[in-house]
């Protein structure tokens, strides 16, 4: 009866024991601070003053100590083991007894004298799913005991314990070089798209010496109202993309006529207004990882009022991307130099913005547009829009803002109730 109530106290112990293992393990401590807290946990269990778990360096095919106890300075310490003595290990399910097991010279060598060296008594390896991890060795018990079955029993349930725990942090270290690596390739991928987009632009706005840096303001522009009208960080970047390429059409049409510095004949102006449509065509053969571009270029001069080109659509029919565009693409129109006349005065911007909502440009946009400019000349937004436009302009336009002439929170409020 006494020897049940012995061993009924050291299975409860020994579960207890398994319990505090398996917590320690799955901690979120440094992982070397966990597998020495393992280390000692096992030495604790077994009472014995000397112990070490040896890692398997796989390409270099050696085991070292990722941690120590009772065995001096053994950081250095290395143990080749041939490919034969690594499939072994790997088919090994019980603990060995270096004193006594044969395996133990056949498996080790000469390399036996360094577990000799390190007082080693058992050695348990460390497999999971015949992926060897390494082993962890133990050394006497304090009494000189030997141990018996049920320690062996226990001890290898206790290394499976650590070694799914090296198996685990094994993984998660190479997904994470893993991720490092497809982190960096991305980026470049990333990079090399946004200058080829770019160079696209650039060779946009070469066709037009009046409209350098067109592209890369409306790309601003439509990306600030997207921002204020709440849109999402991915559509925004989309709408941004689709800004730098909105005029990519404009490669097909004449130079001559691009730059035209007097009124266009019918079919000059006819071959001008299929830019959208070209764009349109060009755009729908690439597969951006945004949705919507190729419609945004094809509909950015349409007016909500149905008069724009090249599908006279009107209202809802067109993109809301699209209503971005326009209007963006208008005031840089309006704002910069063209071949037929220089920049307007901002009080006729504001103006011609106010007398065109409804019509050509969609009320809330142009709601959020006038927003975006207030809260930028008062100090309410990191200015975006505002630096985009020459010194001279700029200023006027702040003057017109925060001065009575233009009542422009007035302006503000009657665009919500205004169509469109």
């Amino acid at each position: 009866m006494q020897d049940i109530s012995l061993r009924l106290e050291r299975l409860l112990f020994n579960l207890d024991t398994l319990a505090e293992l398996g917590e320690e393990l799955t901690s979120p401590k440094d992982f070397h601070r966990i597998v020495r807290s393992s280390l000692y946990m096992i030495m604790g269990t077994f009472s014995t003053s000397k112990g070490a778990i040896f890692q398997f360096d796989q390409k270099e095919k050696i085991v070292q100590p990722m941690v120590s106890k009772g065995v001096g300075n053994i950081n250095d310490l290395v143990i080749r083991l041939s490919e034969g003595a690594v499939r072994e290990l790997i088919n090994i399910k019980t603990p060995i007894d270096l004193n006594t097991d044969e395996k133990a010279s056949t498996l080790f060598g000469a390399e036996k004298a360094v577990l000799e060296k390190i007082k080693a008594t058992v050695l348990i390896p460390l497999v999971v799913r015949d992926d060897f991890l390494g082993f962890v060795s133990i050394g006497k018990k304090f009494s000189g005991e030997d141990y018996t079955k049920d320690d062996l029993r226990l001890l290898s349930v206790m290394a499976h314990h650590v070694a799914v725990s090296l198996h685990s942090h094994s993984l998660l270290k190479k997904l994470m070089h893993k991720y490092d690596e497809n982190k960096r390739l991305y980026e470049n991928l990333n990079r090399i798209y946004y200058d080829t987009i770019h160079a696209f632009a650039a060779a946009i706005d070469a066709k037009d010496a009046y409209t350098k840096g067109h592209s890369y303001r409306v790309s601003t522009y439509c990306a600030a109202i997207a921002d204020e009208m709440m849109w999402s960080q991915n559509e925004v970047e989309g709408i941004r993309i689709a800004g730098l390429l909105h005029d990519i059409g404009k490669i097909a049409i004449d130079k001559t006529i691009i730059n035209k510095d007097r009124a266009l004949t019918r079919s000059e102006l006819v071959e001008l207004n299929s830019h959208p449509a070209i764009s349109y065509e060009i755009l729908t053969k690439v597969k951006f990882p945004w949705a919507g571009i190729s419609k945004m270029a094809r509909s950015h001069h349409e007016r909500v009022d149905g008069r724009g080109y090249p599908d006279g659509l009107k209202g809802d029919e067109i993109p809301s991307g699209s209503k971005i565009m326009s209007l963006a693409d208008s005031f840089d129109a309006m704002t910069t130099d063209r071949p037929y006349r220089p920049a307007l005065a901002a009080r006729d911007v504001l103006s011609e913005l106010k007398e065109n909502r409804g019509k050509q440009f969609d009320s809330h946009v142009l709601q959020s547009f006038f927003y975006i400019i207030r809260k930028e000349i008062v100090g309410e937004k990191r200015p975006v829009i505002i630096p985009l436009l020459n010194e001279s302009l700029a200023n006027e336009l702040k003057k017109e803002v925060l001065n009575s002439s233009f009542n422009f929170t007035y302006d503000i409020k009657n665009i919500e109730g205004a169509a469109g």
